[in-house]
């Protein structure tokens, strides 16, 4: 990626921690109830809508190939990331439950790390503490028998987030047939939880005195390409361990011979929409690709890597119009002509689709707006709303370039009013 592309990172990651964080602050609570307090009812998470349950398992996946640059006391240590492999399962039980967050109880424990969660759930992290907020996963379920083969989803959380504030839009997934494949993106996540109970945190190193304020940029562009490239290579990573694992019988791998290696796609939302953007660029086995309002203003909608995609790409987005913008008219003009010749330049089966409807915010992808409603009717009603309406954009999309089926929601939208639907291709 060029220099200049990179100055859109900070735009992006900002946006990200102002629409979580920010309300995290405001709303916060902690786990320990005060005297006299009513323990607040959990909300519940939309019923998936397909016809599988949902398995999941959670591994520890090492990349010997690339060093842990940030470990401080192992200087020898190599990538390591948690990644949870969600699946079909049969839907035998509906009145199973699962645990929303594995390691909350080690997350919560920490001050510092109670503070990051605490800003991204908000009201409801004293439920996911407490286990009363559930999810309709099962971990290590049985496989479902049928079909003999499972499409995968690569998925990359936004920064600062974690993979499971997405469990809606992963749980409906699984229940049509896909594994996911979600990543906890050590460094980048607000916490990851290894299966030794070590927690690692952000990384964050503080700018050496004395620096110029074009110094401090520089580093800043820097620091931020480096994230953007490490979080697609550990789609790819990712990527090549699954197909490893899918083929060798040694691994004890629930999922051997089931995963549809030849038709994957790489996900993400906000940075992680640009850690799948890239991933795709740099590797042609994934044959989707799909950022969740991942673009890059002011300067461009996707990272730029060699001679671009090779495979259909869904901009899924909100409608930004009327929002405040950090950059000038003539920096907007810009964009927006880069941004339309990029995706022109997108295979046949591309789309951007802007999406527009009450409530609808950079959030919303997640699970984030609807734990925030905290039971107000209106607030949860338009949350469930948006989360029906990516999700079907999603599954669609995935649905036409993995399954090879009609897509039908590109060609008629009128189920979701002011949805406004932009195919590309060459």
């Amino acid at each position: 990626m060029t220099g200049r592309s990179l100055m859109v990172v900070f735009f992006l990651f900002g946006t990200l921690t102002n629409s979580n964080g920010q309300a995290g602050k405001e709303n916060r609570t902690s786990t320990d109830l005060q005297a006299g307090e009513i323990k607040a009812a959990a909300p519940a998470l939309p019923a998936p809508s397909g016809p599988f349950g949902i398995g999941r398992v959670g591994y520890e996946w090492i990349d010997a190939s690339r060093p842990d640059t940030f470990s401080a006391n192992n200087p020898g240590a190599h990538r390591d990331l948690m990644v949870y492999l969600w699946y079909p399962s049969p839907r035998t039980d509906t009145k199973r439950t699962g645990t929303y967050l594995p390691g909350a109880k080690q997350m919560d424990a920490s001050p510092e790390v109670q503070r990051r969660v605490g800003d991204e759930f908000g009201p409801s992290w004293e439920q996911i503490v407490s286990g009363d907020l559930v999810s309709h996963t099962v971990e290590n379920a049985p496989v479902a028998d049928a079909p003999r083969h499972f499409p995968v989803v690569v998925f990359s959380h936004g920064l600062g987030s974690v993979g499971f504030a997405y469990t809606s839009l992963i749980e409906d997934l699984v229940s049509h047939g896909y594994a996911v494949a979600s990543i906890e993106h050590t460094y980048t996540a607000m916490a990851v939880v290894f299966p030794n109970g070590r927690v690692v945190t952000p990384h964050q190193e503080a700018d050496p005195p004395g620096l110029t304020p074009e110094q401090r940029f520089q580093r800043m562009q820097a620091s931020a390409g480096l994230a953007i490239t490490e979080g697609a290579r550990d789609e790819v990573f990712v990527l090549s361990k699954l197909a490893e694992m899918n083929s060798q019988r040694a691994h004890k791998f629930p999922l051997e011979g089931r995963l549809d290696i030849d038709q994957v796609a790489a996900m993400g939302h906000s940075s992680g929409g640009a850690f799948a953007t890239l991933a795709c660029q740099m590797d042609q086995r994934f044959k989707a690709c799909i950022s969740l309002d991942g673009a890059l203003p002011p300067v461009a909608a996707f990272p730029e890597y060699g001679k671009g995609f090779t495979q259909p790409v869904l901009l899924l987005e909100i409608d930004h119009s009327g929002q405040p913008k950090g950059f000038d008219a003539a920096q907007e003009s810009e964009y927006i002509k880069k941004k339309e010749a990029q995706l022109k330049a997108c295979p046949i089966g591309s789309y951007d689709v802007v999406l527009k409807s009450a409530g609808l915010n950079h959030a919303s992808f997640s699970d984030v707006p609807l734990l925030f409603a905290n039971g107000k009717k209106i607030e949860t009603e338009e949350a469930l709303y948006n989360l029906r309406t990516t999700q079907a954009f999603v599954r669609s999309f995935l649905d036409k370039s993995l399954k090879h089926d009609t897509g039908r929601l590109f060609n008629n939208s009128s189920e979701y009013p002011g949805t406004v639907i932009t195919s590309y291709g060459h």
